[in-house]
């Protein structure tokens, strides 16, 4: 809008009817998300289209991490905790972390029978794009068809942008290296109905109590990651 500054003082000045009103157009200030707009650019490739989407979507998962250590060091998460309540704690958590659009059971998608909308446990978007799609769920061993929905689900079923995906378990294990062993072979060996772009890896540890996979899929050409965390919970 800056370049175009006198023709909107012009404009403005005509509305105002200032042999009327006695209102004059001295000034002109602009906020800073016009100066953002102004310097976005769409990418030049897909490429880069995906290395600016896993940059975001690592940001989230930083976010995700913080919040998830709150979690393990909190007594009153524990075994017969309920899934939802501990997915409450992360939407909460990430609302006072300035995820001002975290969207708890939004019906987004399709659901399982592919009859009904789906009941995603949280979307999270930015200036009105979603930039990512959280499901947890709640592991004490390698549970096959619990993995298998929750993947379907939030790949599949509540993913139709191709947007970042984190699949969050929440472990109750006594020995949670060999469960994470476990789990990453499982999910490595796993037959997604998307194509591959990247195999499954582990990524670096962010703590004792935390460990993080990535894959990159394709769903009709379009390239998107999908974390797998782990966070052992008392």
């Amino acid at each position: 809008m800056k370049s175009e500054e006198s023709t909107l003082i012009d404009a403005i000045g005509k509305s105002l009817k200032p042999s009327v009103s006695g209102y004059l157009v001295r000034n002109m200030f602009y906020f800073d998300t016009d100066a953002t707009l102004e310097g976005k650019k769409i990418p030049s490739s897909n490429e880069e289209r995906l290395n600016v989407d896993i940059e975001t979507a690592n940001m989230v998962l930083n976010d995700l991490i913080i919040v998830g250590e709150r979690v393990c060091l909190n007594c009153t998460y524990n075994a017969s905790s309920l899934e939802n309540s501990i997915n409450d704690y992360f939407r909460d958590m990430l609302f006072g972390m300035g995820y001002k659009e975290v969207k708890d059971q939004t019906r987004h998608g399709i659901s399982t029978t592919g009859k009904d909308a789906a009941e995603i446990d949280m979307l999270l978007t930015k200036g009105g794009k979603e930039i990512a799609i959280f499901e947890g769920l709640k592991l004490d061993s390698i549970k096959s068809d619990y993995i298998d929905d929750h993947i379907r689900k939030s790949i599949i079923n509540y993913n139709a942008l191709g947007t970042a995906t984190f699949i969050v378990a929440y472990v109750f294990s006594a020995d949670f290296e060999a469960f994470w062993d476990r789990y990453f072979n499982y999910i490595q060996k796993y037959s997604f109905s998307l194509k591959i772009k990247k195999s499954l890896s582990n990524l670096s540890y962010p703590n004792a109590a935390t460990r993080v996979a990535m894959v990159i899929l394709t769903r009709d050409g379009f390239d998107f990651p999908v974390y797998f965390v782990a966070f052992k919970i008392s």
